[in-house]
């Protein structure tokens, strides 16, 4: 078995379990930050229906709150059901734990690579591809990518312009829940100021 059939199994295992490590982390991210969407809007709801009881309010502006806070217990509704769905912790433990398990075999292979014979190099193939049939869940492509712009030096091609592609995608996508609350949050805070409290003011 030659040097290079070893090293582009080095390799090769070395990207897969630094995907599963980039996806566990993203997965973790994303339960997180659906966590968070649901817990603050839940707070939301709590203030708003708590509201009419401190502050007269117009019936207008009453039946404008019960809508806000019908929209916002769909939302979390959806949340719920999107991050039971997606099961993103579990993933995340899945793909944590089978980085973990590559990372084992290849410590080895690179302890035994300048004296391994093609018999145990086969051995630690089956090993390898046993770890990825008991951890059937796979990364996504971006995982990928992000393992390559974390190492130009040993991704030469990895350019200034596919760096800055994959960097904006990533972005975008770790922050769209966080997106989303914001814009609730912003939303709510213009509703409170442009049309509950000159309601206040107004009507005492």
């Amino acid at each position: 078995m030659t040097k290079n059939t070893v090293d582009w199994l080095l390799n090769a295992m070395k990207v897969t379990a630094g995907s599963r490590f980039n996806a566990a982390k993203r997965l973790e991210r994303t339960d997180k930050s659906i966590t968070w969407i649901t817990a603050i809007t839940s707070v939301y709801i709590i203030g708003l229906t708590i509201l009419p009881y401190f502050w007269s309010l117009p019936k207008a502006v009453a039946d404008n709150l019960n809508f806000v806070t019908v929209v916002l217990s769909i939302i979390i509704l959806a949340s719920s059901l999107i991050q039971s769905s997606r099961s993103d912790a579990v993933n995340a433990e899945q793909h944590h734990r089978s980085a973990l398990e590559i990372n084992e075999i290849i410590r080895e292979l690179s302890i035994r690579k300048e004296e391994i014979r093609d018999v145990d190099l086969i051995d630690i193939t089956k090993r390898y591809n046993s770890v990825l049939q008991k951890f059937s869940v796979n990364h996504s492509d971006l995982d990928t990518k992000r393992y390559h712009i974390g190492r130009p030096h040993e991704f030469h091609w990895v350019n200034i312009p596919f760096r800055i592609r994959i960097g904006v995608h990533l972005f975008l996508k770790d922050n769209i829940p966080i997106f989303v609350l914001g814009v609730i949050s912003v939303g709510l805070c213009w509703m409170l100021i442009s049309h509950v409290m000159p309601s206040r003011i107004i009507n005492p």
